[in-house]
């Protein structure tokens, strides 16, 4: 029984991953497919091009609430708090490839912001401060998302390695394993659908183009 629960959790946060409000704000606003739009990407970052930055602060929290409802689900139905780990890549999954879409989504970066959030929120926070510094500094969102979620994941590294109570509730390498997986998944989601683009960076040895402009 316990299985089972944990297996219809995790369809759950697919599901609820498969929540689209970039898609269907898009529609509603201006009667397009956000994924043929701008960069095509149906998230936050498109969607403020594209709509407007209220709208996108509108976005940004439907989807960051969706990686923390993935990482509530179990302690509110009360199943083993290992299930997180089946309800957080599930989460994503859902947001990257929604059934409602055909299966053609968004990244999840705000869905991963969301579910640090809630895994181990002092980390999180922490971490989003030199992450805004550097959106400010370079005028570039995943600019800021790389730098924040880097610090992040170090500062988890840390709470584990040094057992620093308070910077991740619970540090054990597992958390910081779930916690490394789910960001390298976005990165490596992101990076290939960035690769044309990264190898034209490569050839001119720019950071500033593997990052603007996408």
């Amino acid at each position: 029984m316990e299985l089972l629960a944990v297996a219809l959790l995790g369809f759950a946060a697919y599901l609820i991953g498969s929540i689209p409000p970039s898609f269907l704000l898009a529609r509603y606003r201006k009667g397009v497919d956000i994924r043929e739009v701008g960069s095509r990407n149906a998230g936050t970052l498109n969607t403020f091009r594209e709509l407007g930055p209220w709208w996108a602060l509108l976005v940004f929290v439907i989807d960051a609430a969706k990686g923390a409802i993935a990482l509530l689900l179990p302690s509110w139905v009360g199943v083993p708090s290992w299930a997180v780990y089946v309800t957080a890549p599930l989460v994503l999954a859902g947001h990257n490839w929604p059934v409602l879409l055909r299966f053609r989504g968004g990244k999840g970066a705000a869905s991963l912001i969301g579910i640090f959030l809630a895994f181990v929120p002092a980390a999180a926070m922490l971490g989003a401060i030199p992450g805004v510094l550097a959106l400010f500094l370079c005028r570039n969102g995943i600019v800021g998302l790389v730098v924040g979620f880097a610090v992040a994941n170090i500062l988890v590294l840390v709470a584990w390695v040094f057992q620093v109570e308070w910077l991740a509730s619970g540090p054990t390498w597992q958390k910081f394993a779930l916690c490394l997986f789910l960001t390298l998944f976005v990165a490596v989601l992101y990076g290939i659908s960035i690769r044309n683009q990264l190898m034209l960076a490569i050839r001119q040895r720019s950071v500033k183009t593997a990052f603007y402009g996408s």
